[in-house]
């Protein structure tokens, strides 16, 4: 009976957040071990210290908002609402200075990367093409077709009147 009573009062940070609606209802005393350990749980942890009071502020506006009677604020809102409108924005100039600095260069960042990392592969891509060789196919392409000879499509030397006559005389003989 005793470690379940320890492992009641142990609650992790999940559990202890699962069991926040616990403490705005009206529990009964059979919740009570659970609570204390809840609430135990709040004192020792501040991040869920926090999220209890942010869970507890949205409770309250919830309740506050399906209120059958209507909410009117009092004089002092108002009052306190204009003096705020009167003051301006919180920040310091020089705290909004750095961060409209910040923003800008970040936006300039996000707008030039692209752009760069497109420019370096075009020069990339350029410089690979410009330092190919000619093939020899191009070359044929650009000489006029009436200089095309015989022996410049199969690398052969031009025949010689020699050769012409040893075509012939061996036609002849067969």
């Amino acid at each position: 009976m005793s470690n379940e009573l320890n492992d009641e009062m142990n609650l992790s940070c999940r559990q202890a957040r699962k069991r926040f609606a616990l403490l705005h209802v009206n529990a009964n005393l059979t919740h009570a071990t659970e609570l204390e350990a809840i609430k135990t749980h709040l004192q020792t942890c501040s991040r869920c210290a926090l999220e209890y009071r942010l869970f507890a502020l949205q409770r309250a506006t919830l309740d506050a908002a399906a209120s059958p009677e209507p909410v009117t604020p009092d004089e002092q809102f108002f009052r306190s609402l204009r003096a705020r409108i009167a003051r301006g924005p919180a920040l310091s100039p020089s705290r909004h200075a750095e961060e409209s600095w910040t923003a800008a260069l970040l936006l300039t960042a996000r707008q030039l990367v692209p752009a760069m990392a497109v420019l370096i592969l075009l020069i990339i891509g350029a410089t690979l093409l410009w330092n190919q060789p000619l093939s020899d196919t191009s070359q044929a392409a650009v000489r006029p077709r009436e200089r095309v000879v015989f022996s410049d499509i199969y690398d052969y030397p031009a025949p010689t009147r020699d050769d012409v006559l040893e075509t012939l005389v061996a036609a002849e003989e067969k």
